[in-house]
């Protein structure tokens, strides 16, 4: 989901589901969908470097001030970050990318699943050797 960087991807090539971290344990249905009615056949999981989703309660006290800034009660943005970092927190980019390929070649077992790794600095896609 990063706002740093933009697919240059052809018309109607591809679906594009951005999450936080790689994520799509909370984007299931949205990726059963493509497959089951856009026929997708393959998926490239794209990680980055950099990522907020790493670390995530060191960033606890921006994102609950960030919150009240815009109105939330303190007790309310916290409360809030406490309950969903936990589900979103990733550890390692690299090693949730693989944990999460795996997932979704189990849940999807006639779809191609490549692990994609972006380093933000060189502006340059890998493919994670496995």
């Amino acid at each position: 989901m990063d706002n740093r960087k933009h697919l240059n991807i052809p018309e109607k090539f591809a679906y594009i589901i951005r999450t936080g971290g790689a994520n799509l344990r909370y984007s299931e249905f949205n990726v059963s969908y493509a497959i089951a009615v856009g026929e997708i056949s393959y998926i490239a999981l794209i990680g980055h470097d950099q990522c907020g989703m790493v670390n995530l309660i060191s960033k606890k006290e921006q994102c609950v001030e960030g919150l009240v800034q815009i109105g939330w009660e303190p007790d309310m943005a916290k409360d809030h970050f406490m309950h969903f970092a936990p589900l979103f927190e990733i550890g390692n980019e690299i090693d949730f990318i693989l944990s999460e390929v795996k997932r979704l070649r189990i849940r999807y077992p006639k779809v191609e699943v490549a692990p994609l790794y972006y380093r933000v600095d060189e502006n340059k896609l890998y493919v994670i050797k496995e």
